[in-house]
């Protein structure tokens, strides 16, 4: 019996998030409700169990009021965690400017840029600060264990290392930059640069990462890092790309990538003025806003 629950929690924890990212990635206002319906259905029930379990386990060993009520409180901020991403993805999902714009790259090059929202931070910033609060709450329900309440109370000072980066503003949502050399990327404390040699054409994957990149064209800017989505995560060889919070759909960036992969004499013109008029559209993804090929 153990077992069938502890497979079915595995499958969940293995399959869930997947789930949910393609949900959100689907954009649709209706999939957004229904997800965020649910998530918040989820979120009450483990709330209820959590608070439930605060009241009917006074009279029980500290042990298993603890491992009970932490259990479940647990659970009820990994839920949170959900909610805050549906909203947070909905909102953006409206207001996704869908332009180009020019900026310094992280190498400081000029680059037109794919920029990416504030946004980013919800998820990553809303775990960090819930598994802090939970530590506390655990440092609370186990006051009548010294020790145990010692244990939580240093693993909540631990916990508060992942918010170094928001509160020492060493975080940064960056982007996707593109100079006439290579693709730079930024995403909160890290950067990485990819060469356009190394880009054989339109990118298949971006969640799963861009390939080109070596550990020597990375760098870092703070010792805590900015945890990605778990189904941003990048496969062997290839470099974080996360694309949720872009100002270009993933798809768009593919296919702008893929352009200028396709046509090296045109990177030049990257980090100028006249690169702000590529538009993702039909009859290629090369074309100028007056409807003239760009070349």
């Amino acid at each position: 019996m153990i077992g069938s629950y502890a497979s079915a929690g595995a499958w969940g924890a293995r399959n869930g998030p997947a789930l949910i990212r393609r949900m959100l990635d689907r954009e649709r206002a209706g999939t957004y409700a229904l997800l965020l319906l649910a998530e918040l259905g989820v979120l009450a029930v483990f709330a209820g169990v959590c608070v439930a379990l605060l009241v009917v386990t006074r009279d029980e060993p500290l042990w298993l009021r603890a491992l009970g009520v932490g259990t479940f409180a647990m659970a009820t901020c990994g839920a949170a965690v959900w909610v805050v991403e549906a909203i947070s993805r909905w909102s953006w999902s409206v207001r996704r400017p869908g332009r180009l714009v020019l900026a310094s790259a992280p190498s400081g090059a000029a680059s037109t840029a794919v920029l990416r929202s504030r946004g980013s931070f919800a998820t990553p910033l809303a775990n960090a600060v819930l598994v802090t609060g939970w530590c506390a709450f655990m440092v609370v329900l186990t006051a009548a264990a010294p020790v145990a309440a010692v244990v939580f109370g240093l693993l909540t000072l631990a916990s508060c290392a992942r918010l170094a980066p928001f509160v020492l503003g060493r975080a940064s949502a960056g982007g996707v930059y593109l100079t006439p050399t290579a693709v730079e990327l930024r995403w909160g404390v890290r950067s990485a640069s990819v060469p356009w040699e190394t880009v054989l054409g339109a990118p298949d994957d971006l969640a799963h990462g861009l390939a080109g990149a070596t550990a020597a064209s990375g760098a870092r800017t703070f010792p805590v890092d900015v945890p990605h989505d778990v189904t941003d995560q990048p496969v062997a060889g290839r470099v974080a790309v996360p694309v949720a919070y872009l100002w270009l759909r993933a798809d768009e960036l593919s296919e702008l990538i893929g352009w200028y992969a396709a046509q090296p004499a045109l990177r030049a013109r990257l980090g100028t003025q006249e690169s702000l008029a590529w538009r993702p559209t039909a009859p290629s993804a090369g074309t100028m806003t007056d409807g003239d090929p760009f070349s």
